[in-house]
């Protein structure tokens, strides 16, 4: 295992030396998403509980379940809650999506960063964590939206990330699953460029118009230092992300 130190050495979020790593999105979700008070909030597929762990260093009152499958990572994960003291706010959890060890019902808000390539999708990664953190291996699209469904209040919010080449996909599976698509925001490298992800959030149960947000950049310029919403963020991130005038 090694440790990474997050928003000026406040995070420390603990991950396998191989194999999977915690990525952009994760920490892109971490400020997309909003929460009002002390809401139940849980995190499908946590990984290593980058998530989690910003979501707690941002919303100091609220609990997080973190709900991960591979041993490894939930080893991690333990080490990160440990590492940044969260025990009584962020409870680790192994379990399979698929068969959602935890009462339905009773969350206001889950999080996902799933896979977002099919298993068949050209060259796999050799490495086990990563081929079930990055492909849709053991867990499809339709898993994890069915657990955030179950897992969710009626009214209840899901906050997502995905690729942009499968937006239309997702958009017409969360339908599928009584989850309205409400917030869209498209993230692009930088301007002049193809999106590379969204952030989405639905509610269960809703019936909402969808809202295409202003477009967040990674960079100012193409291989460049960060956006200024994206340095905001890392210098204040209990601020979240927030459009720049």
């Amino acid at each position: 295992m090694e440790s990474s130190r997050l928003f000026g050495g406040r995070l420390c979020i603990v991950q396998p030396r191989e194999g999977y790593r915690f990525s952009l999105e994760a920490l892109l979700l971490s400020g997309f998403v909003h929460l009002r008070g002390r809401e139940r909030v849980l995190d499908l597929g946590a990984g290593c509980g980058v998530i989690a762990a910003v979501l707690a260093l941002r919303y100091p009152g609220t609990k997080i379940v973190a709900l991960e499958i591979q041993e490894i990572l939930c080893q991690a994960l333990r080490r990160t809650v440990r590492e940044n003291a969260l025990e009584g706010r962020v409870f680790p959890l192994r379990g399979d999506l698929r068969r959602l060890p935890l009462k339905g019902g009773v969350f206001e808000v889950v999080v996902s960063n799933p896979p977002f390539k099919p298993p068949q999708s050209g060259r796999l990664p050799p490495e086990e964590s990563h081929l079930l953190a990055r492909t849709e291996a053991r867990a499809s699209l339709g898993d994890f939206l069915r657990a955030a469904r179950q897992a969710l209040k009626t009214g209840g919010r899901l906050f997502l990330v995905h690729t942009s080449l499968r937006l239309a996909e997702v958009l017409s599976e969360m339908r599928q699953k009584d989850l309205s698509p409400r917030r869209i925001r498209p993230v692009y490298p930088a301007p002049g460029k193809e999106a590379r992800f969204f952030l989405a959030e639905a509610v269960a149960g809703g019936r909402t118009e969808a809202r295409l947000e202003p477009p967040l950049f990674i960079h100012e310029v193409p291989g460049g230092e960060y956006s200024e919403e994206l340095r905001h963020f890392f210098a204040r991130p209990e601020e979240g992300l927030v459009p720049r005038p």
